[in-house]
């Protein structure tokens, strides 16, 4: 095979180097010359071309390929930090789709919130996307919305959330932010639960104060009371000084009490000031009248100065700036042995028309020391631990003088010399009135004239389920020249009511079985006109607000002297005698056939007035409420002679002292339809018949 193919393969390689030699010949001779003549321009052609090409190369990358190349990577960078960011971000962060509300873009926080919320539960973002408000006038940005979480673990917090509405790669999506706000709300809720134990607390102290008020001056009424009494007998000079000194000091502990109950009720916001038209001038001249006797009594000089300029009237509480002109004047005659005490009023500016008015009260005693000056508005403090000892006081006068003060949105200031005297000025913003005072304070009345009537002639019943109290308002009012009966209880007060005239009651109001206010409203219900007084130890506006709704016309707080109970039933008696004369026997004739319209309108409300408070009282137990008020429904039947219904009241209270309140409760359920069917018959016997 070899030998065959070598000849061939020979012949190959011989044509093969034929065919090389001959290209070579023909490169030479014929190309090459060719070549020759255009090599130098072209190369250089060539090499231009190269040149640019090459240039521009360089202009492109530098201009435009290496500059895109730098902001594609800042924008891989700049996305890449923000995905960070938003990873690491402490707070709760996501981007949410508007319309799906799939989660785009969320922080680790948020994921560890999203996986920690309970399986059978809305998941977080569809929580947090429902907050948003899709309304078309809604804003886009929405803030400070609160959100509660509960987690897997039962336990709940409280997420602070915004939300803005914005756009992402070209989709409407909204950007969530929320903060764990759980140790702030927890915070604000114990601040709360703190504010609402102090709310309580104080409540509990004025509740407290308003029980000691009462059990304090009903005792101190009679105290006081009697020492009055005690005062119009015959005394020897030793028995009138020793009498001076009781007197002295209970008025004292009345002042006290007084103040006291003022400083609680500023503390607690309830007290409430008046609007009207008041004398200024008249004000502080009978403030200077009641000071003078005092003064001089100490040998001080006393001067009331009352600036022309004033006001013939002005708009504001007389009742409290007196209380403060008493306070300075009492403060500066108590801490001045010799020398004078100056009380006076004035313009602040008499040259504008709203100026203010300036109380001063100047005087020439101990004086202050600057430091003692920073503490002396201070409740229950005195500028001298020694004070109190020498010259006696609670330490609340000043204290409730700035409190008042600030009330009237005025100010109080004192300038003060250790042994050179104090000078205390209050300026207050009252305004001028053109309005003509229409009533004096309570406090005035009996200062006023007192009017002409003839007190043999005047008839008066006394209630009260005390012997003392009774006993002690029928002294006084014997000693101002009334007639005076007695009545125990509201019950027995209106079977005498029913048998003679009176000009005027005169009632307790906390007694057991009737109150004073079932005896005012049964009396109303029965069109009696007679005036009637309340003496009590509450001071409550609430209760005055009581009395006037049950018809009460007056309120007396304890402890009552003569002159204000002169004054007050002479002031009554008087507007009575101006009223319709009562028709006794029209009174009783109530007991019989139909009832008035108003007198049934009175007693079915009486009625359901007091079987929701039994009910109420018989679940709870309260055998004394449910006492009291079946008293006072019995009193209102007996009345009108519906024998039936009373007894069955007498019947239940048996049960009810008897602690058998199932009875009780079963008896009520008999007994209502009774009671109603009963004032039915009575209104319906005054149809006539067809």
């Amino acid at each position: 095979m070899n030998a065959l193919l070598s000849p061939r393969i020979a012949i190959w390689r011989s044509s093969g180097d034929a065919i090389a030699v001959a290209g070579a010949d023909y490169l030479n001779n014929q190309i090459r010359p060719i070549f020759a003549a255009y090599r130098s321009p072209y190369i250089a052609v060539m090499l231009l071309v190269l040149g640019f090409m090459w240039l521009l190369l360089l202009m492109l990358d530098h201009k435009l390929f290496k500059p895109d190349y730098e902001r594609s990577q800042r924008v891989f960078e700049s996305e890449a930090l923000n995905r960070t960011m938003v990873a690491a971000a402490p707070s709760g962060f996501a981007l949410l789709s508007f319309d799906q509300g799939e989660i785009l873009l969320q922080s680790n926080l948020m994921h560890t919130y999203e996986s920690n919320t309970p399986p059978d539960e809305p998941s977080l973002h569809e929580r947090l996307l429902s907050l948003y408000d899709r309304s078309p006038d809604a804003p886009a940005w929405q803030s400070d919305l609160e959100m509660p979480l509960r987690l897997a673990d039962g336990r709940v917090d409280d997420l602070l959330v915004s939300m803005m509405r914005t756009k992402y790669r070209g989709k409407d999506v909204v950007l969530c932010s929320f903060s764990d706000v759980t140790t702030l709300k927890n915070t604000e809720r114990k601040l709360d639960e703190a504010r609402a134990a102090a709310d309580a607390a104080n409540e509990a102290k004025s509740a407290f104060l308003a029980m000691m008020s009462h059990e304090i001056r009903t005792p101190l009424n009679a105290i006081l009371g009697n020492l009055e009494l005690l005062g119009r007998t015959p005394l020897s000079s030793l028995q009138e000084e020793r009498l001076g000194v009781v007197t002295s000091s209970s008025t004292a502990l009345l002042g006290i009490i007084n103040d006291i109950l003022d400083f609680s009720k500023v503390e607690s916001g309830q007290m409430t000031l008046e609007s009207i038209s008041f004398d200024l001038g008249h004000v502080i001249r009978q403030v200077g009248a009641m000071f003078e006797p005092v003064a001089q009594a100490k040998g001080l000089e006393f001067d009331c100065v009352i600036d022309d300029a004033l006001a013939p009237h002005y708009l504001g509480d007389p009742t409290r700036i007196r209380q403060i002109a008493i306070n300075l004047v009492s403060n500066a005659i108590k801490f001045t042995a010799t020398g004078e005490v100056l009380l006076e009023v004035y313009l602040k500016d008499d040259t504008a028309d709203d100026s203010p008015i300036v109380i001063g009260v100047s005087d020439t005693g101990i004086g202050m020391t600057p430091q003692q000056q920073e503490t002396l508005f201070h409740a229950f403090t005195q500028a001298d631990s020694s004070i109190a000892r020498r010259y006696g006081g609670t330490g609340l006068g000043l204290a409730l003088c700035l409190r008042l003060t600030e009330l009237m949105h005025g100010t109080i200031r004192v300038k003060s010399e250790l042994n050179a005297g104090s000078t205390f000025i209050v300026t207050l913003p009252i305004p001028a009135s053109a309005a003509t005072p229409i009533g004096a304070p309570e406090n005035i009345k009996a200062e006023s004239k007192p009017t002409e009537i003839d007190t043999h002639a005047i008839h008066i019943l006394v209630v009260d389920d005390q012997l003392a109290n009774r006993e002690l308002l029928v002294a006084q009012l014997a000693t101002l020249g009334y007639e005076a009966e007695m009545a125990d209880s509201g019950g027995a007060a209106l079977r005498r009511f029913n048998e003679r005239h009176y000009d005027l009651v005169m009632t307790d109001i906390n007694m057991p079985g009737m109150d004073g206010y079932a005896l005012a409203r049964c009396l109303r219900a029965q069109s009696a006109t007679v005036p009637i007084i309340a003496v009590t130890a509450h001071v409550a506006a609430e209760e005055r607000a009581r009395c006037t709704k049950a018809g009460i016309d007056e309120v007396l707080l304890k402890p009552v002297l003569l002159d204000a109970m002169d004054a007050t039933v002479r002031r009554l008696v008087s507007e009575a005698g101006r009223r319709p004369a009562n028709n006794i026997a029209a009174m009783r004739d109530i007991s019989q056939g139909p009832l008035p319209e108003h007198i049934h309108a009175a007693m079915i409300e009486a009625l359901k007035e007091s079987l929701r408070e039994l009910h109420a009282a018989i679940e709870l137990g309260d055998t004394k409420t449910v006492l009291a008020q079946l008293h006072a429904v019995r009193g209102s039947f007996a009345m009108i002679q519906e024998a039936e219904v009373a007894n069955a009241c007498a019947q239940m209270e048996q049960q009810a002292r008897s602690h058998d309140i199932p009875a009780v409760k079963n008896g009520l359920n008999r007994f209502e339809p009774l009671a109603y069917s009963t004032l039915a018959r009575r209104v319906m016997s005054a149809q006539p018949d067809t």
